[in-house]
């Protein structure tokens, strides 16, 4: 991996020490560029839909299959979303649910998960209940069982937690899932664009992906992956425009696709879109695999030194198979919010301060990052740490 050119791809390294890419990517150069190079499309030639549909729509649809070929899925089998809390949302709303029914999610949910859950809990009597995240493969699915109950119809989890970090077993948890008849929603937005991934191994019937975090693409598009023999489980609650196969506006009559696209309601920006493709191709360019084995020597690196820093607690799993590219912690005697301020202002260092659960700080890890610069935040943490001791 050429870490010279490809760093040169990011200028936005030039301002600070990036470990702050589990919120929104710093974007390459070349991905970028595309985008610009769409914009400037608009601009100069106009809407390409309106004037130019025969080049616009044939250059949709390749681009919604590369989506697709990234996830080993095909194009049909992706809704374009906003993010994953729409993807989510359409899965809910597309239920028929019942006072009683009983929903699973972790004790960690980010907001996308954590908010429709409770809402969907508070319109319906929904009973919500929450799983335990623990720092073992097994232990972690038989958490997920012991709360199974007769009643329960959705397992809904990050894949890798936002804040802690922790990756969970998602093949097991939506087998054991299957086994039962429950249905599993997985937010990939923490996972998707770390290393290869096929949508349809995972096991899960329903999950959320994002552009703008581990893929790179500029700021914000998604989809809503849905398994192909689910497509029927799930009602259409906002028919628009783009969901339709077909439209008769004299007899009043339509046919919804037959795909995933049914629950596409846009518009969207099809230059982010195209952009997010663009993304694909750079990191597939560099190697899905050669990036997963540079995130895990890195987070390793960094796990690793932070243990070793008196007063400080890490909360994310150390083994890979468990984690991902967030790392979290905490540093004794600090308030997070100060920490976060003292890397900023003292060694021009960039991450998360969290206050959900419980407070911590979060590191994001991209694989571009330089040991020097994972040996700078343990440095900065062990001076801050011993300032405290």
């Amino acid at each position: 991996m050429d870490l010279e050119r490809i760093r040169s791809d990011f200028p936005a390294l030039s301002n600070y020490t990036w470990f702050q890419n589990g919120g929104v990517s710093i974007t390459p150069r070349p991905v970028a560029e595309e985008h610009i190079r769409l914009m400037r499309e608009l601009l100069e030639r106009g809407p390409m839909h309106i004037i130019y549909p025969e080049e616009e729509y044939p250059r949709r649809i390749r681009t919604k299959d590369r989506l697709g070929e990234f996830f080993n899925v095909e194009g049909g089998d992706l809704a374009l979303m906003r993010g994953v809390s729409e993807g989510f949302q359409t899965i809910l709303r597309g239920l028929d649910w019942k006072e009683g029914d009983h929903v699973l999610m972790t004790t960690e949910e980010e907001a996308a998960l954590f908010l429709p859950t409770l809402h969907l809990r508070d319109l319906f009597g929904v009973k919500v209940d929450k799983i335990p995240l623990v720092n073992d493969l097994q232990g972690q699915v038989d958490a997920v069982e012991e709360l199974i109950t007769d009643r329960t119809r959705l397992i809904a989890f990050s894949h890798v937690i936002t804040d802690s970090g922790f990756r969970l077993p998602c093949k097991e948890i939506c087998h054991l899932a299957r086994e039962r008849g429950i249905l599993t929603f997985v937010d990939m937005a923490h996972s998707a664009g770390l290393y290869p991934m096929d949508l349809y191994e995972e096991g899960c019937d329903f999950a959320g992906l994002l552009s703008y975090k581990w893929m790179y693409a500029p700021y914000a598009s998604g989809a809503l992956f849905v398994r192909k023999e689910r497509l029927d489980d799930i009602r259409v609650t906002y028919a628009g425009g783009r969901a339709e196969a077909w439209a008769d506006w004299v007899n009043d009559k339509f046919e919804l696709k037959s795909s995933a696209e049914r629950f596409e309601y846009g518009p969207w920006s099809w230059p982010l879109i195209h952009a997010w493709a663009c993304s694909m191709d750079y990191l597939s360019g560099i190697g899905l695999d050669k990036i997963w084995d540079r995130t895990v020597l890195l987070t390793s690196r960094l796990k690793s030194g932070l243990t070793q820093i008196p007063g400080v607690t890490l909360f994310t799993p150390e083994a890979p198979e468990l984690s991902a590219a967030v790392q979290s912690f905490h540093v004794a005697g600090w308030e997070v919010d100060d920490v976060k301020t003292e890397l900023q202002s003292r060694w021009n260092i960039e991450l998360k301060a969290f206050k959900t659960t419980y407070h911590g700080l979060r590191a994001s890890c991209p694989f571009f990052l330089l040991e020097e610069e994972v040996d700078r935040l343990l440095e900065a943490i062990r001076t801050l740490a011993g300032e405290k001791g």
